[in-house]
């Protein structure tokens, strides 16, 4: 293995530990080979020890993010859901293979490929980031958890700039979260936004709340204008797992059991959406034209705030 190019950015970790992060690349790279030569079905009878061996080398390696989606394999097989086994399987590739031809690629997209891979910005890193004064909308929040830690996901757009980030937190055990962000609110703030090839993470370096409430959002005015926004994102990211997506002057409708978006033009995408939040969509859309907010996974649309006849909803998971 050729040893990195020293990077001039000082965001970037140790040669060291990219060095280890790129053997452990090849090593899983290896791995998923073998997976695939004997067939993904050999990954529905493999013992617990087979998954903790390849988990446990890629934390070794400094890769918690590729640690993290073997978990996420190792689940979906227990639910049987193939498509998403087979995608998994592929963006790990894509990803390890990426982090092993480092040398040859652009510093923010190494950054992004590092950061898909397991390496961490921290904050103190960000004092000669980007930074950007606006007001803020909350459209969405997401929680969720692995391996006891909590996790949030807070997505944002700036008032006058238009820009969509994303601050993520983390709580351990019965721990808060140090903010309070709440989806319909806004605040005003100084943002510093994470380097990479597409800029989406940022930290809150100041706020202060306000008492608005969200009346509107800019949004894709239609579905092909955000599909050539998303391709445009993942040419620069390939790793790029979530995507957020505001639309307006769309319909929620349901065929054969599954919710769809679709646009003035007739054009749709689907609609992840679990049973016991589909029927509150569809109530809260009310047959009408509306603006919904989201995330987009390269296949499936999952909503998270919509506003219907003015009135922003929170969409209940």
């Amino acid at each position: 293995m050729a040893s990195p190019t020293p990077f001039t950015s000082p965001f970037f970790p140790s040669l060291s530990r990219i060095e280890n992060m790129q053997s452990g690349a090849n090593e899983v790279i290896v791995w998923l080979a073998d997976i695939i030569n004997n067939g993904i079905t050999t990954l529905y009878n493999q013992p617990d020890d087979f998954w903790e061996s390849i988990s446990k080398r890629m934390v070794d390696a400094q890769l918690s993010g590729i640690s993290n989606r073997l978990k996420h394999i190792r689940n979906a097989i227990a639910q049987e859901e193939e498509e998403y086994i087979i995608d998994a399987v592929s963006e790990i590739y894509i990803l390890a293979k990426a982090l092993t031809k480092i040398n040859t690629l652009p510093e923010d997209m190494v950054l992004s490929l590092l950061k898909a891979g397991g390496y961490n910005i921290t904050k103190k890193h960000l004092v000669n980031a980007e930074l950007i004064k606006d007001e803020w909308l909350v459209l969405g929040v997401v929680h969720g958890e692995e391996d006891r830690i909590r996790f949030r996901r807070t997505w944002i757009q700036g008032q006058r700039t238009k820009f969509m980030g994303q601050i993520l937190d983390y709580a351990w055990g019965k721990q808060d979260f140090m903010q309070n962000w709440l989806a319909g609110r806004t605040f005003m703030g100084d943002v510093r936004v994470y380097p990479g090839a597409y800029k989406l993470r940022v930290a809150i370096e100041a706020h202060t709340h306000t008492q608005q409430s969200v009346a509107a959002f800019a949004a894709y005015t239609d579905l092909e204008a955000f599909l050539k926004a998303y391709t445009m994102a993942i040419a620069s990211n390939p790793v790029l797992y979530r995507f957020p997506v505001s639309l307006k002057g769309v319909r929620v409708e349901v065929k054969a059991q599954k919710v769809y978006i679709i646009d003035k033009a007739l054009h749709s995408i689907p609609c992840f959406c679990p049973e016991n939040a589909k029927w509150g969509l569809l109530a809260a859309a009310a047959g009408q034209e509306i603006q919904i907010f989201g995330e987009w996974d390269g296949s499936n649309f999952s909503p998270l705030s919509l506003i219907s006849m003015g009135r922003f909803i929170k969409i209940k998971k």
